[in-house]
């Protein structure tokens, strides 16, 4: 009786550990991903996701979220939005998301967003940077900036 309760907090304790390592060992390709399904989502239905600072920690290093948090907050605020890199959006962004395999080195990353949009917009590339943050993949920069 006492091999089996072992063998059983054996393999729960197992199966817990892959569960929350495979939180931690997201790729950065689908953490990436699934930002901007999160953000363009949340344009779509017309919510601020920059003021969303819940939101943000998840996919945001503190750094990253912390010049965003001083951009916001400076006269003026921010005049484009930093993660499209532009002033407006198109709608069809959010189902026509496309992210390029990651370029790996150490515990930094890059890869590339492709938005397809409508004849208005076209197509938009950003390249963004990565950084494991807590053992998480989380974007760092846009467009090689780190402030916007």
């Amino acid at each position: 009786m006492k091999i089996l309760a072992a063998s059983f907090i054996t393999a729960t304790i197992l199966v817990f550990a892959s569960v929350s390592g495979a939180q931690t060992s997201a790729t950065p390709e689908s953490r990436v991903r699934s930002f901007y399904a999160w953000y363009l989502h949340e344009l779509n239905t017309e919510h601020e996701p920059i003021a969303n600072k819940k939101g943000l920690a998840r996919y945001l290093t503190a750094r990253y979220a912390g010049s965003i948090a001083r951009a916001l907050k400076r006269e003026g605020g921010i005049d484009a939005d930093p993660f499209i890199d532009a002033q407006d959006f198109d709608p069809l962004w959010e189902k026509n998301l496309a992210v390029s395999k990651a370029a790996i080195s150490g515990g930094k990353a890059t890869t590339t967003v492709t938005l397809k949009g409508g004849p208005n917009f076209g197509t938009k590339r950003l390249k963004i940077g990565l950084r494991k943050e807590g053992g998480v993949w989380k974007i760092d920069s846009v467009n090689g900036r780190l402030s916007p």
